[in-house]
């Protein structure tokens, strides 16, 4: 008897030493750090909460306010949750983070929902702007308030990423906006594949870079693995809201896409429309220091889609 009065003792004494971070409240019961209560707890740091049937409501001290869907489980913080299973929301002034998947997503008002376990992560940006980092602090996406996304489980760990949307040329480098987040990535890779498509609606599979994008206004930049075609032209009214331009450049601008030193030529394939097509001829006199003679020849086809 004494032993068991000394455990209760000891038990008490350390929950009091562990400040608490806030309540959890619910209209059915949930469970909490492995017991089942009903109505409201109190929180601590680490806390695990798993829902049943009900939705819950988490406020911390720190002001934050967050939601987990039923049939969730976290582990909660003062300074971020972890998502392991259902569903997540944050709504809150400040930017708090919430992990998932590998992903740190952080945000000032988010969504995040695993789905169907080991596939896709849904994130959704509500009321304010939401950053998505992988391994290393590498930024994956920046999605504007209202934007939402879809992202590979892989993603953490590989930076696998697939954008689509308008391909177009600023300041010496390829970009693309995409057409689900409206965010503006930079991209890195051959330049001969990328110019074959400028203008064009594409698909674009690559890998998330550590690099900070050299143009504005890109956020993040993608080293290139594929380029898919989707549709031809449509992308004027884009290229003018961001400046860019849907073809090469006549003369004058080197056409690098970020660290690829591959010349921008285009091959005489099909799917041109809002491309160019340059052939460079680079001829050297003899050794006796005579000059270098270039002959640039470009020729251009102008889309007329809006």
């Amino acid at each position: 008897m004494k032993s068991l009065y000394l455990t209760a003792f000891f038990a008490t004494a350390a929950l009091a030493a562990t400040p608490a971070i806030g309540i959890i409240t619910a209209t059915g019961h949930f469970n909490v750090g492995g017991s089942e209560v009903w109505g409201n707890a109190t929180l601590f740091d680490g806390t695990v909460v798993m829902t049943t049937a009900a939705s819950t409501e988490l406020a911390l001290r720190n002001g934050v306010r967050l939601q987990l869907g039923a049939g969730s489980k976290a582990r909660v913080y003062a300074d971020h949750i972890a998502l392991d299973s259902g569903v997540g929301q944050v709504a809150q002034a400040a930017p708090f983070e919430m992990d998932a998947a590998g992903l740190k997503i952080r945000g000032s008002g988010l969504r995040v929902d695993l789905g169907q376990p080991g596939k896709t992560v849904q994130i959704a940006a509500l009321t304010g702007g939401a950053k998505v980092f992988g391994s290393g602090e590498v930024l994956l996406a920046s999605l504007p308030a209202g934007r939402h996304m879809s992202l590979a489980f892989q993603a953490a760990q590989s930076g696998a990423l697939t954008r689509s949307g308008c391909l177009l040329f600023k300041d010496s480098h390829f970009i693309i906006q995409d057409d689900d987040t409206q965010e503006v990535v930079e991209l890195a890779g051959n330049a001969q594949d990328l110019s074959k498509n400028l203008g064009n609606r594409v698909e674009i599979k690559g890998t998330a870079s550590a690099a900070k994008p050299a143009v504005s206004p890109a956020t993040s930049v993608l080293t290139v693995a594929s380029v898919s075609p989707k549709s031809q032209g449509g992308c004027l009214v884009v290229a003018s809201a961001l400046n860019a331009q849907t073809t090469m450049p006549a003369a004058g601008t080197p056409a690098t896409a970020g660290a690829s030193s591959a010349p921008a030529s285009a091959s005489s394939g099909g799917g041109l429309s809002t491309g160019a097509k340059t052939a460079i001829f680079l001829g050297i006199a003899g050794a006796g220091g005579g000059a270098a003679a270039a002959v640039l020849l470009t020729e251009k086809k102008k889309s007329t889609s809006p």
